[in-house]
């Protein structure tokens, strides 16, 4: 039996020297919890070798001296409730993980110690007594009433962390429940079955199991891990939230997200690129002794710390605020990343995990639009999040039942007198039959995907336009495209079924695109432009003097003409700056032998100034508003039917 005995408890010990080797080749012990399972797992080793000693000792009673076999076998006994009281206390604190208010954990911590200390006093008193265990005249081994006054110890523990988990159970991760479900009944089973057959040494088996289990616990939390920061993921943050709420606790939430990080990386390269997200991740779960990071997405971070009351959340605010604008010392370079933050206060408000991620990626969009790159919570985010979420839902059902709409506006042509171009505007009705605004949906259709089908739909009905007898009068119509739509080889097929289909000369299409189009990818731009510009479609740039007005973008691409931004005529021709910047373009692109259109003309004084100054193409509300294709028929017959003017 003895042999038996200790074959058992040299499989668990060999058990747990492969949980050990598992622990250290992935590298786990640099975070409190761990090295305190890492304890745990040293000394149930050393806990199962004495107790080896002991049973082998114990089966040489007249080689051994009474006070080494008396020296181990209390040894032994100490070190068994020791690692059950460190095992227990790992399982607290896993529990109040996400828990801030850390009470219940102290007062288990000094329960756990009360308990150990006083079942040493027990062991000592033992050395006297041999009231748990002693040794008779013949020096054999003989149990006391108060053997098992360990499993004692162990069930009390046991029983108090099961009422903590109880009374915390909406703030207990899932993971965290598994465990609580499964690890206390198999000790259970096991601990019955060593009183019942005390004569079969199970201590370490009850201990290798205790440690697999929590083992696979560790396993589960890795998974939930950025890969690259070691900081939790979306997932992770959205279980975070999911416990605080659950546990109705009051929390602060800053988002943070790095702007043109592609930069970052074309100008200092991916490994330094990928050091500053690790820095930034490690720095902001320093920030706060109760913080925990989370990467939220590629370059979108969040901090999660407890809401200790205004001051302090503004502290904690713009002290990230300062530090987003100081450069990061990374391989001896110094990144200045271009970052904005966004701030969102948990009082008991209400909503769930999900409703606060979709507040701080909107919360983010809104942040890039501000001057300060900082938002801050209010109410009137969720308006505008509803709103959000409305418009995204038109756009879904605008999709499926073709809802879109093509309006144009026409583009007068000075010399002649008539509108002879158009720009597509697309327009989008709700389930009324109401227009939905397009500075509403436009922006959120290029964020959430929508564009494709949108612009798809466009092109559909301006090509049936230009196939139109009754639009021959429109010399081109044009259309808007984005990056993403510009660089697809679909875009190029697209093209080519719709002439195939409605036999429109593909000069009359002209394509717009913008200055930032075109700097995304140019020379990639610049080989799709060519592709189409042989198949017979023109190209215009679009806003010309809104961005950077780069004027070797025009001589680089071959545009048929350029679109003056409505922005330059705004004070014109009043303004004497306004009158030196126009006609200073005039005539510039009059000597390059480029047509021009002059967008946003709503005045008179304006259409005169520029027809004077030798303006042929002018769109503008003064002209014309957008509308729909029927009224556009309408103004073409009503041109037609105008005399021409005498050459």
């Amino acid at each position: 039996m003895i042999k038996w005995s200790v074959s058992t408890e040299v499989f668990s010990l060999i058990l747990l020297f492969v949980l050990i080797l598992n622990f250290h080749e992935r590298r786990w012990g640099s975070h409190p919890q761990r090295r305190l399972y890492q304890l745990c797992l040293y000394l149930s080793a050393g806990t199962m070798v004495v107790n080896i000693l002991c049973t082998c000792f114990l089966s040489l009673p007249q080689v051994i001296p009474v006070w080494v076999n008396l020296l181990f076998n209390s040894a032994y006994f100490l070190m068994v409730v020791a690692v059950c009281s460190i095992v227990a206390f790992y399982l607290c604190r896993l529990l109040y993980e996400h828990i801030y208010r850390q009470d219940g954990l102290r007062r288990y911590r000094r329960l756990l110690a009360a308990l150990y200390l006083a079942y040493a006093l027990l062991i000592a008193v033992n050395l006297f007594t041999g009231v748990v265990f002693r040794f008779d005249a013949q020096h054999h081994y003989q149990r006391g009433p108060l053997i098992n006054s360990g499993y004692l110890v162990m069930v009390i523990q046991l029983a108090v962390l099961l009422g903590i988990t109880v009374r915390n159970w909406q703030s207990v991760d899932s993971s965290m429940r598994r465990v609580m479900r499964i690890l206390p009944p198999i000790i259970l089973a096991l601990t019955i079955y060593q009183i019942i057959f005390p004569d079969v040494l199970l201590n370490g088996g009850i201990i290798v199991a205790a440690d697999i289990i929590l083992m696979v616990n560790f396993q589960s939390r890795r998974i939930e891990q950025d890969i690259l920061t070691s900081s939790g993921n979306r997932n992770s943050l959205r279980q975070e939230l999911l416990l605080r709420l659950g546990g109705k606790q009051n929390f602060q939430v800053l988002a943070v997200s790095l702007q043109q990080y592609r930069m970052v990386n074309q100008r200092y390269g991916t490994r330094r690129g990928d050091a500053l997200l690790c820095a930034l991740s490690a720095w902001l779960e320093q920030l706060h002794p109760k913080g925990k990071s989370f990467r939220m997405g590629n370059v979108e971070f969040a901090l999660l710390v407890p809401y200790e009351g205004p001051g302090e959340a503004d502290r904690l605010a713009r002290a990230v605020q300062a530090r987003l604008r100081q450069p990061w010392q990374l391989d001896g370079a110094g990144i200045l990343p271009c970052a904005v933050l966004a701030e969102f206060l948990y009082t008991g408000q209400g909503g769930s995990a999900d409703d606060i991620l979709e507040l701080l990626n909107f919360s983010l969009a809104q942040a890039r639009c501000g001057k300060e790159h900082f938002l801050r919570f209010e109410p009137a985010i969720y308006e505008k999040i509803a709103l959000h979420s409305r418009t995204v839902e038109l756009l879904q059902q605008a999709v499926q039942k073709k809802r879109f709409e093509v309006w144009y506006q026409p583009i007068r042509h000075c010399p002649t007198g008539r509108f002879s171009a158009a720009e597509a505007l697309v327009r989008m009705r709700d389930e009324a039959g109401g227009l939905v605004p397009p500075a509403q949906f436009i922006p959120i259709a290029e964020s959430d995907g929508f564009i494709e089908e949108i612009t798809n739909a466009v092109l559909e009905q301006v090509c049936r336009l230009l196939a139109d007898p009754a639009a021959d009068g429109l010399r081109s119509v044009s259309v808007n495209l984005s990056a993403q739509q510009l660089l697809t080889e679909d875009m190029v097929r697209r093209l080519d079924e719709l002439q195939r289909t409605y036999g429109f000369a593909p000069q009359r299409l002209c394509l717009e695109v913008t200055e930032r189009v075109l700097s995304e990818n140019p020379d990639a731009m610049r080989s799709t432009m060519e592709l189409l510009m042989r198949r017979g479609y023109s190209f215009a740039l679009d806003d010309f003097g809104a961005g950077q007005s780069n004027l070797s973008l025009i001589l680089e691409n071959s545009f048929s003409r350029v679109k003056l931004d409505h922005s330059l005529i705004q004070d014109y021709p009043e303004s004497e700056r306004a009158v030196f910047i126009v006609h200073t373009m005039l005539e510039m692109f009059q000597g390059m032998r480029c047509p021009l259109i002059v967008e946003g003309v709503e005045r008179p004084e304006q259409a005169r100034a520029l027809t004077g100054h030798g303006v042929e193409w002018i769109q503008g509300f003064y002209y014309a508003r957008p509308m729909p294709r029927a009224e556009l028929m309408r103004l073409l017959a009503g041109d037609a039917a105008k005399p021409r003017p005498a050459p």
